[in-house]
């Protein structure tokens, strides 16, 4: 196969319905839906009619669709790389995944991926503003300075006069001071004197210290006095506490003391009648020995002192019959000793020397001394502290955090942008001690890094993310007025050091030649550490952004200038100018066409274009969520209007010079040369700037009318107009050309339509992709030109159904036989004609819904009126079903074409068939054959729709022979076996016509006639038979008249019995008396009692009767070895009371199944005994039961006795009588006829 037709047969997306063939179990399972992207690529047609126009509806359909988007892409790839910098200049080298970049865009708080698919902590803690945790350590690979000017700085000399800076301060000083600390350790980050020899070194390498000076310092620290420190404890909550009261709780409160001072105890509250108590109580325990030291918290219940007459009054309270014996103990020491003690629970310990020196949260189980299981758990927050001055302990600590930075990056050798926070193991341990031992605060602490890590930022940059989180930190307690003005002003100066390179950072965005992970963190931390800051307000006559510093603001001053939004929009604005400027300086037109300049305009929208996404897809939810700021609606209102100001003059040139076409009368160009010269650029830039406007709705929602972008389309009006018209005139040269070169062969084993129905559906399929990607904004025009593709595509298929009805038509009969039997036989080729319509037909609705029409509408209601809306609606969709009904028809046709082919050999085969049947002749193989043979193929070619509607037509033509033959045979009373053979015979025509449809509907008859007696019903308007009504009527005909005469009685008694039953449930209705009775089964024994009859119809002439009853069991054959007992006369009444009991004997088969008769008759002198009525009752309604219960226990039965008017003339007796050599059914016509032809004129009387 072809890859031209592998590709239409794999990838159209309309696809008819084909039924399986009736005996293929593994039918082909419809094809899955395909991706746009795929239908764009798999919609053509083949290569010969391609060549008829040189791909017309291709160029401007799927491949004008696919150079735009690649294109596009290789221009978002490119991105802003025409002034992209180094690699070197980068915030953050190494890429990662793309995954991992998604996700920093998107700003996920969980599911961050690294470049192993990992979770990212990190990524997380950044895009997330705000966190007291500590800085993860994030390795951003090489880096080098964004925010840095034209030099750079010698990293060796910043060190030196950062060092020097600090040495002005007294060094030696600040070291004896820490390394008295390092001596005094508190805490479990010391614990060896080997931890306190490395401590030392690092201290002597940050400080510059020599060993002679080391040792000096180090003697004279040794001989001062130990600091004073304290513990800090905070009893938080305890839970799981043993029960100690009577009642199952406990009144719990915590003891703390030291193990060098268990005199110093402290109490916390007492909390009620709880296990699981919380207090956050705080106490600070003086420390004498740091390291050896133990605190103790017990816990306790408390009891209170109770009187025995209050204790008592607790029984009510107890739980369990270990909370009776304590109560009970409790009673009897008060009661002997007035005493009452607390009660122990148990004690938890805490090693102060496993202490962190910052402190820590933790469980600490509750235990008690002979006790294996735990009594409870208590949790506690325990840190060191002590009493030092403030200021001093803040400012050695800005100075010993300067230091070792400086030696941590000395040492490690970061890259810029690099360090996040994270000291080595060492340097942390110092800094520890000293904040813990000098009593600072955490917000202390914060406030020291932000002022030494600005000033340190200046000359070797850390990273963005650091200060994010710092600024965070210090947004609250700022707020609160928690600082001293002095700390505030510190606060500041290190801010406006910092702030230069967060706004230059921000303008050279565009240097990055990739969005990587790293450098979104970098943004990040940017933007949210500016968010920070904007809360804040700074002292009077602050100036952050002086104009020395910041000469590009849009609006510069020398007034101090606080805003940062209003700075940071300014930085972003001038950043994308200055781009924006040097892309225009360095891509200039390639040569003097018109051709030449749209290709110019269309890279310059490009470029831009993917500057927007990337900045959508990488920064706007930074800006945004960070601090609030529009990042790419402001770039988008600088580009657009640029672009504007190119593309319109160059788009209205081309326009300008487009020249009409000229058709012949059926609307075919006549023209050589094509109209629309510049092939599809003119449309590439149609899209490009489509898409730049979508981007507009989404980023400047509320004004996007005002920018010069909303009326783009207005320039291409002309151009697109031409196209349509060139389209309608190809698309009918396609259709000839496709229905010429059509073989009436499939494309495909798997599909049943051939060549030239794919190649008109591709017209279809490339116009929709045309006028999808134009997706034109203008209601108007909209309505204009999708009215002109609807009619355009409606007249295209109606000329493909013409086209295609004359070539099959042209095609020879195909006929099978004899010379005196000849007959049509389908082929597949007629199967084709008739499916590549439907196809062609099917598509005509998706195509309209797909061109968007009622979008169109609906718009066009809003801007007009929704009548002009509606009246435009009518129009259009009275040019649809005009047209599908115009198709359909031609399908129509074709059908009946074939069928009435056909019928001439059916009606001969089932002909022969009645006259032979019951002469053992092949004439119904025959018949079975030729339509098993044309069935299946027109099953296996044709979709369900058309299948079904030949097949009706067939079936009718059978039905209505069969029908005349059913009518011919009963005139010629032909016997049962005949009309069951012919019955077995529409059972197979069933089969092969409905496929078990009509089997199914009969059945529900045949049920419906067994609850009535095989009596005909008549059928409501309702009825779901009504379209088959006259086959079924056949049916029941052939299955009537084929029963066994047997059968035939028994149903007419079945009916009788029926009748009763509606007689019973009618309430006042017609009948001829009332019969009591009672009847039970008991084992094989039937027994009944008549035991009264009432309102008996008068038979004679003196207005009496002499009334007895018969009982006839039924049916009459199965129970011939029974008499038939009868009850005496009573003589002149009409109100007899008989009262006689019958035991009559049956066997189980007996019992199954049957119907009791009762007769009323009236007896006369001369034993011409007259039937009055008579009743009738089911075994099935008889109770079965034992010995034991009594007839005369049983309720009594009252039938209704009933004189049918008709019953002669149902379609049982009917078949009775067509049986004229059948003497059982001769005698039962006879009786019945003896019966009810008597007393005609008693039949009137009514209760």
């Amino acid at each position: 196969m072809s890859s031209w037709a592998y590709r239409k047969i794999s990838g159209l997306g309309l696809r008819l319905r084909w039924p399986a063939h009736h005996d293929d179990e593994h039918a082909e399972p419809a094809a899955a839906p395909l991706s746009p992207a795929t239908a764009i690529e798999l919609a053509v047609a083949s290569p010969e009619v391609q060549e008829l126009d040189g791909g017309f509806f291709e160029k401007f359909g799927s491949l004008l669709q696919e150079s735009t988007e690649r294109a596009d892409d290789v221009a978002t790839a490119a991105g802003a790389g025409a002034c992209a910098v180094k690699r070197s200049h980068q915030l953050g080298a190494a890429p990662p995944s793309a995954s991992s970049v998604a996700a920093a865009a998107e700003g996920e708080s969980a599911a961050d991926v690294d470049a192993d698919g990992a979770a990212d902590p990190a990524l997380s803690d950044v895009l997330e503003v705000g966190g007291d945790g500590d800085v993860p350590a994030v390795a951003l690979g090489t880096a080098g300075r964004m925010d840095a000017s034209d030099s750079e700085t010698e990293d060796a000399a910043v060190q030196k006069k950062v060092f020097s800076d600090s040495v002005g301060w007294n060094i030696e000083e600040l070291y004896s001071e820490v390394l008295y600390l390092l001596l005094h350790n508190v805490g479990s980050d010391v614990t060896t004197a080997s931890d306190r020899d490395a401590l030392c070194r690092l201290l002597q390498d940050a400080f510059k210290i020599d060993e002679e000076k080391h040792a000096e310092l180090l003697s004279t620290v040794e001989a001062k006095e130990a600091p004073k420190i304290v513990l800090n404890v905070e009893v938080l909550e305890a839970q799981d506490l043993k029960p100690k009261d009577s009642n199952g709780m406990c009144d719990p409160y915590c003891t703390l003391y030291l193990s060098s001072n268990t005199t110093h105890r402290y109490n916390t509250s007492v909390k009620q009648q709880t296990l699981t108590p919380t207090w956050e109580e705080h106490f600070s325990l003086p420390v004498n020995n740091a390291t050896d030291d133990i605190l103790f918290v017990e816990v306790w219940d408390f009891d209170p002192a109770e009187t025995v007459r209050e204790k008592m009054g607790k029984l009510t309270d107890i739980k369990g019959v270990r909370g009776l014996r304590k109560l009970v103990k409790e009673i009897a020491v008060t009661a002997s000793t007035g005493k009452h003690d607390n009660e122990y629970i148990g004690t938890a310990q805490v090693a102060l020397n496993c202490v962190p020196t910052g402190g820590h949260m933790q469980w600490v189980n509750l235990e008690k001394k002979n006790k294996t299981k735990k009594q409870g758990v208590v949790k506690l927050r325990v840190a060191f502290g002590a009493e030092k001055n403030a200021q001093v302990a803040l400012q050695e600590h800005r100075h010993l955090l300067r230091l070792l930075l400086l030696h941590h990056l000395d040492s490690t050798k970061l890259e810029p942008y690099a360090w996040c926070g994270e000291f080595d193991e060492l340097a942390s341990t110092i800094l520890r001690q000293h904040a813990v031992q000098s009593g600072l605060t955490a917000f202390d602490q914060t406030l020291a890094r932000w002022v030494e890590f600005c000033s340190v930022h200046v000359d070797h940059p850390l990273s963005f993310y650091l200060f994010a989180q710092l600024g965070n930190q210090l947004q609250k307690p700022i707020t609160d007025g928690m600082f001293s003005t002095e700390e505030i002003k510190h606060f500041w100066e290190a801010t406006k050091k910092f702030l230069p390179s967060c706004m230059n950072s921000v303008r050279r965005l565009r240097k990055i030649s990739n969005c990587d992970r790293g450098t979104l963190l970098q943004i990040t931390g940017i933007v949210n550490t500016l968010s920070s800051l904007a809360t804040l307000t700074p002292p009077e006559g602050t100036d952050l952004f002086p104009r020395s510093v910041y000469g590009w603001l849009s609006n510069p001053t020398d007034q101090p200038n606080c805003d940062i939004n209003g700075v940071l929009s300014d930085a972003v604005k001038h950043g994308a100018e200055e781009w924006l400027c040097h892309i225009l300086e360095n891509n200039t037109v390639d040569g003097p066409s018109e051709e030449d300049r749209l290709r110019h305009v269309i890279k310059l929208v490009q470029l831009v274009r993917s500057d927007l996404l990337k900045a959508i897809e990488y920064h706007d939810k930074i800006f945004l969520k960070g601090i609030g700021l529009p990042y790419s609606s402001l770039l988008y209102r600088i580009y657009e209007a640029k672009v504007c100001e190119e593309a319109e003059p160059v788009v209205q040139d081309v326009c300008d010079q487009l020249r009409p076409i000229r058709s012949n009368a059926d609307g075919i160009h006549i023209e050589n040369e094509e109209p629309l010269s510049m092939g599809t650029t003119l449309f590439e830039l149609y899209l490009a700037m489509q898409r730049l406007s979508f981007l507009g709705s989404t980023l400047c929602p509320n004004d996007l009318e005002s920018l010069a972008i909303a009326k783009f389309h207005n320039w291409f009006h002309r151009g697109v107009a031409q196209w349509l018209e060139i389209a309608s005139s190809k698309a009918l040269q396609r259709v000839t050309k496709a229905v010429e070169l059509d073989t009436l062969v499939p494309v495909d084993s798997s599909v049943k339509y051939s060549s030239s129905a794919v190649d008109t559906f591709a017209i279809f399929y490339q116009i929709k992709i045309f006028w999808q990607q134009l997706a034109w904004p203008d209601v108007e025009g909209s309505y204009t030109f999708v009215a002109k593709i609807i009619d355009d595509i409606c007249r295209c298929s109606e000329f493909y159904a013409d086209k295609m009805s004359e070539k099959i038509d042209s095609f020879s009969e195909t006929n099978q036989g004899t010379v005196h039997e000849k007959r049509f036989q389908v082929t597949q080729e007629w199967c084709l004609a008739i499916n590549n319509i439907e196809y062609v037909r099917q598509s005509i609705q998706p195509f309209v819904a797909e061109l968007g029409m009622d979008n169109i509408l609906a718009a066009l209601a809003d801007f007009q009126s929704a009548s002009a809306a509606e009246q435009c609606k009518n129009t259009l969709h009275g040019i649809i079903e005009n047209s599908i009904d115009i198709v359909h028809n031609k399908i129509v046709d074709l059908l009946l074409t074939v069928a009435n082919k056909m019928d001439p050999a059916i009606q001969r085969f089932l002909q022969e068939g009645a006259d032979l049947l019951n002469k053992d002749c092949n004439a119904v193989d025959r018949l079975m054959q030729y339509l098993d043979e044309n069935l299946v193929m027109l099953h296996s070619e044709l979709n369900s729709e058309n299948f079904d509607r030949i097949l009706s037509i067939m079936w009718n033509n059978v039905s209505n022979i069969l029908s005349e033959l059913v009518k011919n045979s009963l005139e010629k009373r032909k016997p049962p076996s005949f009309f069951s053979k012919l019955h077995e015979t529409l059972d197979i025509l069933i089969g092969f016509f409905k496929q078990g449809d009509l089997q199914q509907q009969l059945q529900e008859q045949q049920k419906i006639e067994q609850m009535n007696g095989m009596k005909e019903q008549e059928e409501s308007v309702d009825s779901p038979f009504d379209s088959h009504g006259e086959l079924r009527k056949v049916e029941r005909l052939l299955r009537l008249h084929g029963m066994e005469t047997p059968d035939l009685t028994y149903q007419f008694y079945v009916q009788r019995l029926l009748e009763q039953r509606k007689l019973q449930s009618m309430g006042d209705a017609h009948y001829q008396g009332l019969l009591t009775i009672r009847a039970h089964f008991v084992e094989d024994v039937l027994t009944i009692e008549i035991m009264n009859a009432r309102n008996i119809k008068p038979m004679d002439s003196n207005g009496s009767c002499d009334p007895y009853v018969k009982i006839h069991l039924l049916p009459e054959d199965k129970f011939g070895n029974i008499q038939k007992p009868r009850t005496k006369t009573h003589k002149k009444n009409l109100y007899p009371l008989f009262d006689e009991t019958f035991n009559i004997p049956v066997s189980a088969d007996q019992r199954a199944q049957g119907i009791i008769a009762f007769i009323l008759k009236d007896q006369d002198f001369l034993g011409m005994n007259e039937f009055i009525a008579e009743a009738f009752l089911s075994f099935e309604d008889i109770p079965v039961n034992d010995s034991s219960v009594s007839l005369h226990s049983l309720p009594q039965v009252h039938l209704k006795l009933h004189r049918p008017q008709n019953v002669l003339e149902s379609d049982v007796m009917k078949a009775l009588e067509h049986r004229q050599g059948d003497k059982l059914a001769k005698d039962f016509v006879k009786r019945q006829r003896a019966k009810f032809g008597e007393g005609k004129q008693q039949n009137g009387g009514s209760r």
